[in-house]
């Protein structure tokens, strides 16, 4: 526990943590450096973005919030969809996945499954990941939701929790114009801006995909004989340093597109490209980018998830105190060689808490404040559940109170 100063204002309680960090941060709001107006210039990309894993923060961009289609960077969303139902334990990595007439009938980029074929969820994921296979995210979505247009409507509802304000998705591979919905014509899109934070969302299971997303070829075992997957980001992964993900996309409208993300240092980037004329000049866009980031900006993570921060009483409560954690990862976005000022980090509290008390309940906040400036915070959490003290509970209480 690290220590902290109490004082009261305006009905809060705020903590300001003894120790003080020296960090200074490129605000999101503060005019892009010379240097990025110069990558964005050279881009080939109809729309395309930088972002700071940790902070979210936009580094550089070019037309983010264009509507375009993504082709099959739309798997990335068919791909959250099914590792939040595993980490839900509705579905398991070892489940069969029986692929349908509907999901075989999908054409492009497959693995050429049959009525009926069967392959466990970890190896649809795996040829969602590597290979892109539309048959496999169309048998994975009917798996996860029972029909393909029950799981595109759950796509279109995650879509919106993640903030992704302009997109749209009509199916659960990309391909263009093959709608699931049951509109006239209706098309599917998103920008760039959306699929970072899409993106950010899925790195979340970076640790089971890994495997999966840096491999450079593999097989499936099936009674015909294996089926090859080749992995259609080998390009990036192979050129460059840090490299390690994420999904490409390519069709007759959308053209090449990619979100690729690249770790060094313990610092991630994540860099969308969408409507590339070729595949040389998409990587080339992406290159630029991630170049650009990490010759200027170093990332910081000041608390993880889950860390605790503070305790705090709870009145009425079988226990007096809470501890309470960060909910989330909490990081800040460092230019190189500026120079750092004191950063301080506060802690908002009610005045009172009453019990019951819910492990999860968001009870404060915690601030990374310069001067007046917030530059970034995270809710604070209850880490165990406090129930309400019953009539002779809390006589006793008040009892060894008075008798101190």
């Amino acid at each position: 526990m690290r220590p902290f100063r109490y004082f009261v204002s305006c009905g809060l309680l705020i903590v300001l943590l003894a120790s003080t960090v020296s960090l200074s941060l490129a605000s999101a709001d503060s005019p892009l450096p010379v240097m990025a107006s110069a990558v964005e210039e050279n881009l080939h990309a109809k729309s395309a973005v930088l972002i700071d894993m940790g902070t979210k923060q936009v580094l550089l961009s070019k037309n983010p919030d264009e509507r375009l289609p993504i082709a099959s960077v739309t798997k990335l969303m068919t791909m959250l969809l099914a590792l939040e139902a595993i980490e839900a334990g509705r579905i398991s990595l070892d489940e069969m996945v029986i692929a349908s007439p509907h999901a075989c009938s999908y054409g492009g980029s497959q693995i050429y499954l049959e009525p009926g074929e069967q392959f466990t969820v970890k190896e649809m994921l795996m040829a969602i990941s590597i290979k892109s296979a539309n048959d496999a995210a169309v048998a994975l979505a009917e798996h996860v939701a029972g029909s393909e247009s029950a799981f595109v409507a759950a796509m279109n509802q995650r879509a919106q929790e993640l903030n992704m304000q302009n997109t749209h998705f009509i199916n659960s591979c990309g391909l263009d114009s093959v709608g699931v919905t049951g509109k006239p014509n209706d098309q599917g899109y998103s920008t760039a801006r959306d699929v970072a934070l899409m993106s950010v969302a899925v790195l979340k299971y970076q640790e089971m995909l890994k495997p999966w997303l840096t491999t450079r070829i593999t097989y499936l075992q099936r009674a015909k004989g294996p089926v090859e997957l080749f992995n259609t980001n080998h390009r990036f992964l192979r050129g460059y340093s840090g490299a390690d993900g994420l999904k490409t996309g390519l069709t007759d409208a959308a053209r090449y597109c990619l979100s690729a993300t690249a770790e060094r240092n313990g610092f991630r980037l994540i860099a969308v490209v969408l409507g590339v004329a070729s595949d040389e000049l998409r990587y080339q866009d992406i290159t630029q980018m991630l170049n650009y980031g990490f010759a200027n900006y170093i990332g910081k993570v000041m608390v993880e998830a889950g860390e605790e921060i503070t305790a705090v009483r709870v009145n009425r409560g079988r226990e007096q105190n809470v501890a309470l954690a960060a909910q989330e990862q909490l990081a800040v976005l460092l230019k190189k060689g500026q120079s750092l000022d004191d950063v301080e980090q506060q802690v908002e509290l009610p005045s009172k808490i009453f019990a019951p008390v819910q492990a999860g309940d968001q009870l404060g906040i915690l601030k990374l404040v310069r001067g007046n400036e917030v530059l970034a915070q995270v809710d604070l959490v209850a880490t165990v559940d406090i129930p309400k003290l019953g009539l002779f509970g809390t006589f006793v209480r008040l009892l060894q109170e008075w008798l101190g």
